[in-house]
């Protein structure tokens, strides 16, 4: 077997030079004042602190101290006092606090923009042209899922705290991989489209003309977050919102009735490539593509399971949506669409707490196992609470409110929603310990953990639906979703109190 690949994933995988190298995992900082205590090691064996012939081979490890570290642009030597290449300090509690505030304000701010372009040709359009749209749509959202966990997965696992030079070299390589996805993925939809020709067609082509921006934008936002600036990516979402309203009030003035869906995509990538190019001057540094490659296959441990990993949940997760469509009726269909709508916000608080959480326990490796555990229960309680209390808010609304938000299919959305939101406890429980196991770089288990239970959510909402009706999907939500609950804690503690004996 590769050493690379059995050894682990929280640092780059290659030797090729414009991949940055990050800090040894398993090797925090010595200072000459602050002696070494095994629980800073959270459980690891000496062993694994000293030279050997696997860690002469790897490319974290820092060897002599007069022996240069390849950083991509600059090449940078440790400091002979401290024995390390000095790291970012992690940041203090109240401040930790504050961005993990910083971090939900911002996919408020970003899941709004989002939003807004949906409500907006919603409004402006036919039911025949939002559904070329939808499909454009849905498209991009699952790339930039893709682009996440094959492009900027590693700056939070592995570059967390590294130093500003390393960090500006590590997000040129992952934005310019979003850059060289979006570019391919462009390509694709703008030959599927001019395929196409018609509504569909037009809306591909101008879906592909703006990804490479979208897929940029996003990478500047989850930047931010691994480098602990989450104020920076709420300014960018903020640049993106506001010229989305410049640009449709331009359009609407211009075309005197908003204009068709397409053009109005473009206006929102236009928007989104403004906030690129502000991107760009808050980190001081420009896409590089060309080490796109480099960068995916020197990082093949995060990049390789997480993007296998996604495209298994994905596959499965719209695999069964569309054979319930198929089953049931249309009604059921419309029914759990809207619960996705009036749950959604909650999807968004775990994507943010998590895209907090996994640079920052990556930057807290060396805290003792405990306060690890803790902190991960305390970002599931967060999820599980906060998200219980919204759907069941839902329950006590009048009928005419919910009927003006969902329309007609308020009243069977009404009768799954405690269902759904005892359902969504079970991903919510499983938002920490996923963050710590991430940011320890087991990205290989967390993709084994999930493969394992693909075929469950499969069958299990088939299976109810079969069985039960509409309730019986829920119903078999809820057994797949919360027998995960206990791989999850299983493993954060083996891994968190054991280190590399696991």
């Amino acid at each position: 077997m590769d050493d690379d690949v059995r050894l682990g994933a929280d640092r780059a995988t290659g030797r090729d030079e414009r991949v940055p190298q990050p800090r040894h995992p398993d090797r925090p900082e010595r200072h000459p004042e602050r002696p070494e205590h095994p629980e800073h090691h959270l459980g690891r064996p000496a062993e694994n602190l000293e030279p050997s012939a696997d860690n002469l081979g790897r490319p974290g490890y820092l060897g002599d101290s007069d022996r240069p570290v390849r950083l991509g642009d600059t090449d940078s030597h440790r400091d002979p006092a401290h024995g390390a290449i000095p790291a970012q300090p992690a940041p203090s509690r109240s401040r930790s606090r504050v961005n993990a505030l910083w971090t939900v304000g911002d996919q408020v701010v970003s899941s709004g923009t989002n939003a807004a372009i949906n409500f907006i040709i919603a409004r402006r359009v036919d039911s025949s042209e939002f559904g070329a749209f939808a499909i454009a749509y849905t498209i991009f959202a699952m790339v930039v899922g893709l682009s996440r966990a094959a492009g900027t997965a590693p700056l939070g696992i592995s570059y967390a705290d590294v130093p500003a030079s390393t960090f500006r070299s590590a997000v040129r390589a992952a934005a310019g991989t979003a850059l060289a996805l979006g570019v391919v993925v462009g390509v694709g939809l703008l030959v599927v489209g001019a395929a196409l020709r018609g509504t569909v067609g037009l809306n591909l082509v101008a879906m592909g003309v703006i990804m490479p921006a979208l897929l940029v934008q996003d990478a500047w936002r989850y930047a931010s977050f691994a480098q602990g600036r989450p104020l920076l990516a709420v300014g960018n979402d903020l640049v993106w919102a506001a010229a989305l309203a410049i640009g449709v009030g331009l359009l609407a003035v211009g075309s005197g009735g908003g204009g068709t869906a397409a053009a109005m995509v473009l206006v929102w990538g236009a928007a989104a490539a403004l906030a690129a190019l502000v991107g760009v001057a808050q980190h001081h540094a420009w896409p590089d593509p060309k080490r796109a490659w480099a960068w995916f296959t020197g990082h093949r441990e995060t990049t390789g399971f997480m993007t296998a990993e996604f495209i298994s949940l994905q596959g499965a997760q719209q695999t069964s949506t569309l054979i319930i469509g198929a089953v049931g009726s249309t009604s059921l269909v419309g029914a759990l669409r809207g619960l996705q709508t009036l749950l959604a916000p909650t999807t968004n608080l775990a994507v943010a707490l998590m895209s907090f959480a996994i640079p920052e326990f990556a930057r807290r490796k060396h805290m003792p196992p405990g306060q690890v555990i803790r902190g991960a229960y305390l970002v599931s309680g967060l999820v599980v609470v906060s998200s219980s209390l919204w759907g069941l808010a839902f329950m006590l609304l009048p009928a005419d409110f919910g009927a003006a938000l969902l329309g007609d299919t308020w009243g069977q959305t009404h009768d799954l929603l405690l269902l759904a939101v005892i359902a969504q406890v079970g991903p919510g429980l499983a938002v920490g310990p996923a963050a710590v196991l991430y940011a320890f770089g087991k990205t290989r288990l967390t993709f084994w953990i999930n493969l394992f239970f693909v075929p469950f959510l499969l069958a299990c909402p088939i299976t109810g639906l079969l069985v039960g009706g509409a309730k019986g999907v829920i119903v078999g939500n809820i057994i797949v979703f919360w027998a995960t609950i206990p791989p999850w804690l299983y493993y954060l503690h083996r891994h968190v109190r054991t280190g590399p004996r696991a």
